[in-house]
């Protein structure tokens, strides 16, 4: 098969994260950032009942139960949170910038500093200060930016306005 010229610009479908609570996040998750449960019920996957399940036939034998619930962001992208059950989740590492893998997650909000405060007063915490992005500085609208942690160690980055209008077209 050859090659296109051009690579299609795929879309993001989704982003999963691992949380120990699942009902938790869930009601975190809708309640601070508005994002809609999709299914009024959690899936549950237990490899006793249902072996061939397709989260077993892509993790190892070691996974043993698993639920999942799935979310919609407000532009449509599917937020997934997964707790496996079995074996536990192990606990989550704290922040740190040098580790690979996904860094952070970002949302657009009209007021990072209120959403974060949100965050904050439902067990997140704030990382570092806000900021306006180099790229945006000097524009008649100021463009802020901030990083904050759900109540399981997820970083969320909470931005004024989109990635695009914030990073396409710069020098």
């Amino acid at each position: 098969m050859a090659l296109e010229s051009a690579p299609h610009n795929r879309v993001l479908n989704h982003i999963a994260l691992h949380v120990p609570d699942l009902e938790a996040a869930v009601d975190w998750y809708t309640k601070l950032f508005g994002f809609r449960r999709l299914r009024s019920a959690p899936v549950c996957c237990d490899r006793s009942t249902d072996p061939c399940a397709p989260i077993f036939r892509v993790y190892d034998s070691k996974l043993h139960k698993v639920k999942l619930a799935f979310l919609s962001t407000g532009s449509g992208i599917g937020f997934e949170l997964f707790q496996f059950i079995d074996p536990p989740m192990s606990e989550p590492a704290s922040f740190d910038y040098t580790r690979g893998g996904v860094f952070h997650v970002a949302v657009t909000d009209p007021d990072p500093e209120a959403l974060c405060e949100r965050v904050v007063k439902a067990g997140g915490k704030k990382i570092g200060e806000t900021v306006t992005p180099a790229s945006c500085e000097g524009e008649g609208e100021k463009q802020l930016a901030l990083y904050c942690q759900d109540p399981w160690g997820n970083v969320i980055e909470a931005c004024s306005c989109s990635f695009e209008k914030m990073m396409a077209n710069r020098e």
